[in-house]
């Protein structure tokens, strides 16, 4: 029997409509709030991405001034840019879209952003808190993750999870979250990654398997033990046999399906709710600013 499929869109909704009659509250109170988007380069997915965030945005009265930055700029105009878009009080949380041109400093970029408008959680100074369990924003992505677990039931509190990617926006800061002592945390996690050896000794322990490494359809049904849950944090396109292309996850979704509990699928999993968790960051950061 297949797992239950984790419908990523319907828990969006749900989130849309809490945040929607916070974002009502403000607006009454004449604050309407505003993120700055940042592409240096034209990376056509993180284009889509930002058309995407736009797209649910505007259908939740929130303002997105999208700021083109040519990659042949130079970092100090970057840096300047941040640095006014910080001073501006107007726009309450910057996101720099990744990933960021290699001829560009990023970290340089990233440490210019106000941890007070970092609302993905880049700056050092916010992802420092993420370690330490105290701390303003979390990256969406880790946080829609949590999202979906929490509206689905699933307790992570004594589960071995294997999050299978040590990126500093996924892998590295959700296994701190879900290390947490607390409600949502008390996992145990191990964190595989590119020069982990016998990955499928490792994903097949797991009560909970979360890939985020960006290799299309890399777990199988039998890396994946009988009930495990799966979250697909992947995002990759393919060509079919039709020669077209198509968005597929980490995870070969028609045979982990037959061995899960439960699965997200991509499209429609993670995604919507990451973009979400974002802008929950960003009235967060709206509400804050105003104190």
């Amino acid at each position: 029997m297949k797992g239950i499929i984790i419908d990523g869109r319907a828990i969006a909704n749900k989130i849309k409509d809490e945040l929607s009659q916070t974002i009502h509250g403000l607006i009454k109170n004449n604050v309407t709030p505003k993120m700055a988007v940042l592409h240096i380069g034209e990376d056509p997915a993180s284009i889509s991405y930002t058309k995407s965030i736009n797209r649910v945005a505007s259908k939740l009265n929130i303002d997105v001034d999208i700021k083109k930055i040519e990659d042949t700029t130079c970092d100090e105009k970057v840096i300047e840019e941040i640095k006014r878009l910080n001073e501006d009080r107007t726009i309450h949380g910057i996101l720099i879209q990744e990933p960021i041109p290699p001829q560009f400093n990023r970290d340089n970029i990233i440490l210019s952003i106000s941890p007070l408008k970092d609302i993905d959680c880049m700056n050092p100074v916010n992802l420092g808190g993420v370690m330490r369990g105290k701390f303003n924003f979390a990256p969406s992505t880790p946080l829609g993750v949590l999202k979906i677990l929490a509206h689905e039931k699933i307790n992570v509190e004594g589960k071995h999870v294997v999050i299978v990617g040590r990126s500093t926006i996924v892998g590295k800061p959700l296994a701190n979250l879900l290390l947490i002592k607390g409600r949502g945390g008390n996992a145990t996690v191990t964190v595989c990654h590119s020069k982990s050896s016998d990955l499928i000794h490792f994903v097949k322990m797991a009560d909970i398997v979360i890939a985020a490494v960006g290799r299309a359809k890399l777990i199988k049904g039998d890396m994946v033990k009988q009930g495990a849950v799966v979250i697909d944090v992947g995002i990759n396109s393919i060509i079919d046999n039709e020669g077209k292309h198509k968005l597929v996850g980490d995870v070969d979704f028609d045979t982990v399906a037959e061995v899960a509990s439960y699965i997200t699928p991509v499209p429609g999993g993670v995604g919507p709710v990451t973009t979400l968790m974002l802008l929950s960051n960003l009235i967060k950061a709206t509400k804050e600013n105003l104190i």
